[in-house]
């Protein structure tokens, strides 16, 4: 009889991303967001010490952010927030047999270029719930006319940890997946 810990245990994640190469516009503004790369991110749990410790892949997926204003009157795009969750609000990673709670997995983004001045909120876990990981305005005290923002220079990281805060160690081998969805949210005035 193997050991549960000898055993390869596989997490797919599958990204379903809303507004992914479409586009969303009104008369007023056009959103775009783009994969670059990274739609599918494997974790492979090989070793004691990655269920103890976890595993985090740095910059597993690189998103390009297109925006654009038209100006209109009573309508004022002065940046963005993007946000994840379950795909659906799934409320847990589900597996063959067993689940394991949406906490395993961890998202985190960063600047790759171009939007070094956005906030950047850091570690965050993998809930039903809307969760920002980015939040940019590109002149908050006195904005001018909006700078359009175009996806081959303005682009952000995404990295992934699975069991680094919470722990894997006890949970039965499976293959587990989970969808995640990210969303592009024009903000300012009017939106």
């Amino acid at each position: 009889m193997k050991n549960n810990y000898q055993k390869i245990f596989k997490l797919i994640i599958l990204f379903l991303f809303f507004l992914v190469n479409n586009s969303y516009s009104q008369e007023y503004n056009y959103a775009r967001l783009t994969v670059i790369y990274g739609a599918d991110i494997p974790f492979n749990f090989r070793s004691i010490n990655n269920f103890k410790n976890g595993i985090t892949i740095t910059n597993g997926t690189v998103l390009g952010i297109t925006l654009a204003d038209s100006n209109q009157a009573g309508v004022s795009l002065e940046g963005f927030d993007l946000r994840f969750r379950s795909f659906n609000s799934q409320a847990s990673i589900e597996g063959s047999v067993y689940d394991i709670p949406l906490s395993t997995i961890e998202l985190e983004a960063s600047n790759n270029i171009g939007l070094g001045a956005a906030t950047y909120t850091g570690l965050k876990e993998l809930s039903t719930s809307w969760t920002n990981l980015v939040e940019y305005t590109q002149n908050p005290i006195n904005p001018p006319a909006f700078s359009d923002l175009i996806w081959s220079n303005h682009q952000v990281n995404i990295s992934y940890s699975c069991g680094v805060t919470n722990t894997l160690l006890g949970e039965e081998s499976d293959y587990y997946s989970v969808e995640i969805e990210i969303e592009l949210i024009p903000t300012g005035p009017g939106f």
